[in-house]
This record gives structure tokens, C-alpha cells and sequence, in this order.
């Protein structure tokens, strides 16, 4: 399943986790850019290099999954999709750049988040970084010519005609990152409700209204679908078995194509999407084994794909999409396993209540009862994690295909933490290795291309 250094004793670095909570606070939040002093200071490739660095001196065993395996297999794909198409150093330098944000980020969460209380730390930086995104885009609705209160952020669109689309910092500024962010989000504030007091989940509450009515003012379609489409994905979760699941994936994107089709006599980039997606599999014909290069798609076809898996497929060609496909399947399947088995575990695991320990009465058998409870209702809590950043990674599934986020670090970071709570899992609970292991990466690198056939499929309705 995993590839690791020669034993050594476990060892957990705490300085890694810090520097990666800091690294996660300027990737998210930026607070460096907040300020015309510190706007160019590289605080995010410092605190990546730190905490790379303490993880490879302060913490064992070091492993690399499946996933990392698929994208380090990228790297030496794209750099002979580069001179393939007559640019060895574009194809170099588009590696560099996939090593640097997906990888390194990857490997760092992968490794770092030891336990659910982290996990828990670097939710709630995301849920914070949100709500600020959120409040800066309101002021920017209030605003004299739309500008946040963040550092020259300003919302887009025709103000004039009171469209004000907002937009944040770094890559946030573009409106359909920041959505998808929302969405991602959004499972955070379920968990936290379910598993909170009173207090809790009124504040869950509010914060879910807040990203709700952040994902609104984005204007971004494609998030507003994903947001929507994951309340129908958890009763399908929750209620459908395995063929029913994996068929309204196939399913759902197309039939929000076909919605999205007869719009197009009103608004005109419902077609230029399909278009965009068709070419894209032509250009995936015509250099069908490393596509034509990563980054060459808007050179080719002159506005962007519109389709994270379509951008995967014809940039880095039948091979490349089939890595990229595959760790990301490979993650939402060993995640959609570990739920299915969840119902299970919690029918045949029950915590003891014939022991009460006493300060008098401290027999070895009740010690051994109580870390048994202790044991299942770790598992248990891991269970609802792993569910959770499953219906993140979904989110992003479904906003994907329609925007193009192939490269976006968001993937990255949340495929991490998701990889974080797997690990942990089979760790509490060996025998659901059976879900998370080489035998279904290969699996999942055959399902992914699943998406490519609805993105067919959805090309024959809209066209």
C-alpha cells in the first residue's frame, strides 16, 4: 500500500504542524498581502520549505501512498509532453510548478495531521479564512465601486448595473476558486453541528447561512451547482448501495449539462462551454498518449476548458489524465468504502456500560473494557471525519466539472487531509486496508475515466 523508509520509532514533530497551520493561514487567509509592506514577502514557499524540511529530519516513518505515486508520475509526463510539442523547457517548468503546488503541499498534510485534533485546527482555519472571504465580499457589495476591505480587492462585473461579483486575495480573486472553496467548506460546519452542544450548532448554523450566502454572491454556476448537489449526494450516500452511487456520478453532470443547454439561446457560454469541452477531446485524439503540453489549452483553443477533467485529459494526454484521474477517484473511493463500512462497524460495535470504574475498584478488567470503549469511539469519530472530507473532495468533483481546476492547490490540500484521516483509519482499524491499498488505486485508475464518458455523453445531449 505505501512505500517507507527502514523502521524507526513512530515520531510526531509538532514544529511540522505548526509551520504547516502557518503555511495553511497565508494560503488561505494571506495575511501578508493584507499589507503594501509584506505584499511581496513569499511567506507561503517559506513556511512550505520549513515545514518540508522539519518532516523529513523530525518525522518517522515517513510513507508515500498511492497518490503520491500518480502525481509524481506526472512529473516526468509532463516534461515529455513538453518537448514532444516543441517546448522541452515550457514542459519543465509546468513540472516544476505541479512538484511545488500539488506535491510538496500533498506530501505535507499527508504527513502532518497525526491525529483528529489537528484535523480539527486546521478546520477551523479554513472555516475562519471563509468567513472573512465572506465579509470582504459583502463589503464589497456596500462599498463605494465595490472594493473589500482586504488590500486592493475589489468585486467584478458591471457595477454600474449593480453586478458586483466578489473576489479576495491570491488566487481567490477569481470568483470561481473562492466559490469552491465555500463548497468545500461546507461539510466543516455539518460535522462541527452534529458533534457540538447548543451553543455549537447555532454558530454552525450561522456560519453554513454565511457560506451560503458567500457562494451566492461569487455568481459562479458551477459552484451554486456543487453547493446544491451535495445534498442530494448524501442521501444517495446514506441511502443508495454501490451501483445506484456510482451511476448518478456518471449521471448527474450530464443531466446538469442538458439543464445548462437550453439555456444557451439566453446565455451564450452554456454552448461555448460544450465547445470547449469538445475540442478538448479532440485535442486528446490528435495527441492521445501526453496530450499537447500542461498550460497549452487557452493557447490552443483560446478560452479555458470549463472542465477540470477535460483540461487533465488534453493537456497531459491518455496517460497523465490517468494518474491525475486516479488519485483523485482513488481517494473518493477508498472514502465512499470507508462510509459504507461505517454503517456496518456501528451495528456491530457497542461501547461496554457493565464496568464503572472507581478510584476503588480499578481492575485489570475494567481497564481493559475501558480502552476497548476508548478504542471504538476513536474509530467512530474517524468514521464521521472520513465522512466528512469525503463530501469536501465531492464538492470539489462537482464544481470541477465545470470550472478548470486541474492544478488548483485547493485539490491538494484537501486530498491531503482526506488521505490524513484514511491513514489514521486503517491504523485504528487494520483490516480496512483492503479499501486502501494498490489493488484499488488500479481500480480507481479505470473508474475515473468514467467522468470522460459523461463528458461524452453530455457533449451528444448539448450538442
Amino acid at each position: 500500500m505505501a512505500r517507507e523508509l527502514p523502521q524507526q520509532q513512530e515520531k510526531n514533530s509538532t514544529l511540522a504542524f505548526v509551520l504547516l497551520c502557518l503555511y495553511t493561514t497565508a494560503v488561505l487567509i494571506r495575511p501578508h498581502e493584507m499589507f503594501l509592506a509584506t505584499r511581496e514577502w513569499i511567506m507561503i514557499k517559506v513556511f512550505a520549505i520549513l515545514c518540508c524540511i522539519t518532516i523529513l529530519i523530525a518525522h518517522r516513518p515517513l510513507k508515500l501512498y498511492p497518490q503520491h505515486w500518480m502525481l509524481l508520475a506526472l512529473v516526468p509526463i509532463i516534461i515529455i509532453s513538453g518537448f514532444a510539442n516543441g517546448s522541452g523547457m515550457f514542459g519543465i517548468e509546468g513540472a516544476k510548478k505541479l512538484f511545488v503546488s500539488s506535491i510538496i503541499p500533498l506530501f505535507l498534510y499527508t504527513s502532518c495531521i497525526t491525529s483528529i485534533k489537528r484535523q480539527h485546527i486546521l478546520m477551523f482555519v479554513c472555516l475562519i479564512a471563509a468567513l472573512l472571504m465572506v465579509h470582504n465580499g459583502h463589503t464589497q457589495q456596500i462599498a463605494d465601486m465595490g472594493k473589500g476591505w482586504a488590500l486592493f480587492t475589489h468585486s467584478v462585473g458591471y457595477i454600474n448595473l449593480g453586478e458586483r461579483i466578489i473576489t479576495y486575495l491570491g488566487f481567490f480573486n477569481d470568483p470561481n476558486d473562492l466559490g469552491m472553496f465555500l463548497v468545500m467548506c461546507a461539510p466543516f460546519t455539518v460535522y462541527f453541528y452534529k458533534k457540538g452542544a447548543f451553543f455549537i450548532k447555532i454558530i454552525m448554523l450561522l456560519v453554513l447561512s454565511i457560506l451560503v450566502y458567500g457562494v451566492y454572491l461569487t455568481g459562479s454556476r458551477g459552484t451554486m451547482l456543487g453547493l446544491g448537489s451535495l445534498v442530494g449526494i448524501y442521501f444517495l450516500i446514506t441511502h443508495a448501495g454501490p451501483k445506484l452511487f456510482i451511476a448518478s456520478i456518471v449521471i448527474a453532470p450530464i443531466a446538469a449539462t442538458a439543464l445548462a443547454s437550453l439555456q444557451s439561446g439566453i446565455d451564450d457560454s452554456a454552448n461555448g462551454r460544450l465547445y470547449a469541452w469538445y475540442d478538448g477531446i479532440q485535442m486528446a485524439i490528435s495527441h492521445p498518449a501526453f496530450g499537447i503540453g500542461k498550460g497549452r489549452f487557452i493557447d490552443e483553443h483560446g478560452i479555458a476548458a470549463h472542465n477540470s477533467y477535460v483540461l487533465a485529459l488534453a493537456e497531459l494526454g491518455v496517460i497523465g489524465y490517468t494518474f491525475w484521474g486516479g488519485a483523485l477517484i482513488f481517494t473518493v473511493l477508498s472514502g465512499y468504502l470507508f462510509i459504507k463500512r461505517k454503517n456496518k462497524y456501528i451495528e456491530e460495535s457497542t461501547l461496554t456500560d457493565t464496568c464503572n470504574i472507581t478510584k476503588k475498584t480499578k481492575t485489570k478488567e475494567c481497564k481493559l473494557k475501558v480502552l476497548a470503549d476508548e478504542k471504538k469511539l476513536a474509530i467512530q469519530n474517524e468514521y464521521s471525519l472520513n465522512q466528512t472530507l469525503f463530501f469536501s473532495i465531492i464538492g470539489f468533483m462537482i464544481t470541477g466539472f465545470f470550472l478548470s481546476r486541474t492544478y488548483t492547490l485547493l485539490l491538494f490540500i484537501f486530498m491531503g487531509m482526506t488521505i490524513a484521516s484514511h491513514i489514521r483509519l486503517t491504523t485504528l482499524e487494520p483490516k480496512l486496508n483492503i479499501y486502501f491499498n494498490n489493488h484499488v488505486a488500479k481500480r480507481a485508475m479505470v473508474y475515473c475515466w468514467l467522468i470522460i464518458v459523461a463528458v461524452y455523453a453530455a457533449l451528444k445531449i448539448g450538442l
